[in-house]
């Protein structure tokens, strides 16, 4: 029987960074590893359609991308103004509540202490109360 052509990869791997890989490739019995290794290849290349896609190593600086520059400054300046923004729209949604609710708002007195006002409290208890309120030691 001839012997049939072979190719052998290898891959480096270091204790410092590859810890993960170590073990869990250390865990995989000795007779399995090559068709493991094998099946790994097969489904990257389906999930990739045949073609390889380059994967940038962890300790080199990623290139610029104006596009993704771009972007971020973008939604950056998009958040701002949502941010600018967000007092105003907090305030005219608790005035669209009190509208469609139909809360009071709060009536003021005279001397600026506020008292709120309903059907079931006539304006003589709401005084009465208020009263009190301002001698109450707090």
């Amino acid at each position: 029987m001839a012997k049939q052509k072979r190719a052998t990869a290898t891959v480096k791997m270091t204790y410092s960074e590859d810890t993960d890989l170590i073990a869990w490739w250390n865990s995989i019995p000795r007779g399995s590893r090559n068709a493991v290794m094998k099946d790994m290849m097969r489904d990257y290349i389906e999930h990739n359609r045949g073609g390889y896609r380059p994967i940038m190593p962890r300790n080199v600086p990623q290139p610029f991308d104006p596009g993704r520059f771009t972007q971020v400054c973008d939604d950056a300046a998009w958040i701002r103004t949502a941010l600018m923004d967000l007092p105003g729209y907090v305030e005219r949604v608790i005035q669209h509540v009190a509208a469609v609710g139909g809360v009071q708002p709060n009536i003021r007195s005279p001397n600026g202490i506020g008292v709120l006002q309903t059907e079931d409290v006539s304006p003589e208890d709401a005084m009465r109360r208020e009263s009190r309120m301002k001698k109450a030691k707090w």
